[in-house]
Formats: structure tokens, sequence, C-alpha cells
């Protein structure tokens, strides 16, 4: 049962991770007025299609994933070569076979629409972050939430809900006040005054230990977080830009030879993490859909042929040099890029399948 649910929690993430990247190539092209042909959620048979402002909406038999066609993605060189010269002369108010398709688009759009996927994940990561951020906490707060090993405080009698209202006559106003009274304080006993959870005011006498590995004295009490919603939405994007570094990191280690392959798994070895975090709860799940997300969004942007990372890369090429890149060229490094991250994906899986089974 657990492997089924392991399974299920894992199709969910992805094609959640996945539809929300393919909504950002949705929502940039149509701001940039080009044709989304088809928006589907999963891949394989159709079961149900709604065609609504020339786009049709579809739902697919295989729930992995999705995609966005967009008009024009398909057209070889043979059947562009000569819609140059026939629609430029065509009347103003004619709509023309080539309206709206991603080949008209502007370089500049390209680059937007092709980044729009990998910026979707990153948004949807920032989210997790910041309903993860609202659930645990933001700030630490003056009220014990628990207390360490051999705590003296909790010796002397003091309690998880008791807040610190002051030590030997300092008011204590955040958690940053007691740290600076007791670690690098001089290891006398304190007389810590408190505020009871039912109002009561109440001192102890609690005598700090000193803890070699922080170089300072403690009194072995842990805060309760409290929420702050801006401090969450700022921390929310610093955890994004943390992962992000953290996953780039990677990268340049696996090609300086810093790392072997084993640094990195794909979709089977995301999928044992997952199971692993299942038992844990909620916020765990959450914590992997967002490390996930952010994964995603920066592999997408690598410059490899078949990314979306190559396709802005020929885009930035032809807003420089000021003509397009030869379409066939450019056709035959992603189809071959195509080929190379297939055989990646594949031994990637058998590494994943011999590691973890």
């Amino acid at each position: 049962m657990s492997t089924v649910i392991t399974i299920i929690v894992t199709i969910l993430i992805f094609g959640v991770l996945i539809v929300a990247h393919e909504y950002g190539h949705f929502l940039v092209s149509r701001l940039c007025g080009v044709v989304v042909e088809e928006f589907s959620v999963g891949m394989g048979p159709l079961l149900w299609k709604k065609v609504r402002n020339g786009t049709q909406y579809s739902i697919r038999a295989i729930p992995i994933g999705g995609f966005c066609r967009l008009k024009g993605e398909d057209e070889d060189e043979e059947d562009r070569s000569s819609s140059d010269e026939t629609v430029v002369y065509i009347s103003e108010d004619k709509i023309t076979s080539d309206e709206g398709s991603i080949l008209k688009a502007s370089p500049l759009k390209r680059i937007f629409i092709f980044a729009a996927g990998a910026l979707m994940n990153f948004m949807t990561a920032v989210l997790i972050f910041f309903v993860l951020m609202l659930f645990s906490g933001t700030d630490a707060s003056t009220t014990i939430a628990t207390f360490t090993d051999n705590s003296p405080a909790l010796a002397a009698g003091m309690e998880v809900g008791d807040r610190i209202v002051s030590i030997d006559g300092t008011e204590i106003k955040q958690w940053e006040d007691i740290s600076s009274v007791v670690k690098y304080g001089t290891g006398e006993s304190l007389s810590i005054t408190v505020e009871k959870q039912n109002g009561e005011i109440q001192t102890y006498n609690v005598t700090p230990y000193f803890d070699e590995e922080t170089n300072s004295y403690l009194i072995g009490i842990t805060p309760k977080a409290k929420t702050n919603v801006w401090h969450a939405f700022i921390r929310s994007f610093e955890m994004l830009w943390t992962y992000i570094k953290l996953i780039i990191q990677v990268f340049i280690g696996l090609f300086t030879g810093k790392y072997g392959l084993d640094a990195i798994s794909g979709p089977i070895g995301a999928a044992v993490m997952i199971g692993q975090y299942i038992p844990q709860g909620l916020i765990y799940i959450l914590s992997i859909a967002a490390s996930i997300s952010v994964s995603l969004g920066v592999f997408n942007l690598l410059p490899i042929p078949a990314l979306d990372g190559s396709r802005i890369l020929f885009a930035l090429i032809e807003l420089i040099k000021g003509s397009p890149v030869n379409k066939k060229a450019e056709g035959v490094v992603h189809f071959f890029g195509f080929v190379a991250l297939m055989a990646l994906a594949v031994f990637i899986a058998y590494k994943d399948i011999v590691t973890f089974f």
C-alpha cells in the first residue's frame, strides 16, 4: 500500500509542477499574441476537450504532466520558405495564416515565452515556501517551545509555554535579547522571570552550562515560532535563491568533475525521497515538492538542446545578430539534443534503480 501511495503522490507532485510550467508558457504566449493551439493536462489519448478563444483545452488519459502547443512549433523550414514574402502585402484587415505563430514573434517575445515555464516553477516554489513559513513560523518568540536534554531551565521548574519577560532585571522583548544575556554571560546564576500560560508571574534561578560546540552559555530552551506575513514573504524568495545557488553549484560540479553522476537523481530517485517523506507529514512533502520545482526551473533554463534554455539561447543569438538562425540547423541541434537527453534520462533511471533497489 505504501508503494501505491508513493506512486500516486509522486505523480501528483510532478503533474502539478509540469502543468504549472506549461501554464507559464501559456500565459506569456497569450500576452505576447502567440496562439496556443492546445493546452493539455496529461498525455496520451484524449479523454475530454473544449475549444475556447481558439485554444483547445484537453484532459488526456496518462496523468503525467501536460503540454502547451503553440502555433507554428511543428512547422518546418519548407512550410515557411515563401511565407515572408506573401503575407507582408496582404491588407491589414486580413488575418493571415501566420498571424499568432511563434515563428513570427520577435526574439524578445520568444525569450519571454520560453523562460516563462521556469519562472512559473520558481513562483510555485515561492508559494510553497510561503505556505510552509506560515505554518512553521518565521520568527523566534520569547515563549518556550521545548527543552533540550539536561536543560537547566527545566531542572529549575520552568515549563513549556512560559514566556520570558526579564532576566536579571533586563526586559526581554525578543529572542535575541535572551541570547545576548545568556550566551555571552559569565555563567553565573540568572534570575529569570516568566509569565505562565494562566497569566501568573513567576521567577526562577537558573545556572547556565557552557556548550563547547557553540562556545557559549545555554539554559537549554528552544523558542516557539511566531508568524510574520511580510517576513514569510521575504524569506520565501531568500529560500528560492538559496536553492537555485545550490543546484547551480551541483551542475557546475558535474561539469568540472567535482561531483559524479551519483550527485543527481531522476524521477525514480525523487519518488524514493518522496516515499521517505510521506510518513513525516504534509509539511515535509511540500518541502520536497518545492525543491523539485526549483530543480525543474533551473534544469529547463540550462542551454541544453531540446530544453527551453537552448531555445532562449537561439533567440538571443538572433536578437544580437539581427537575423534569424538557420531553422534547419536549429532543428538538427534540438533533435540530437533530445536524443542525448533521452539517453541521459535512461542512464539516470538505471542508476537510480541500481542505487535504491
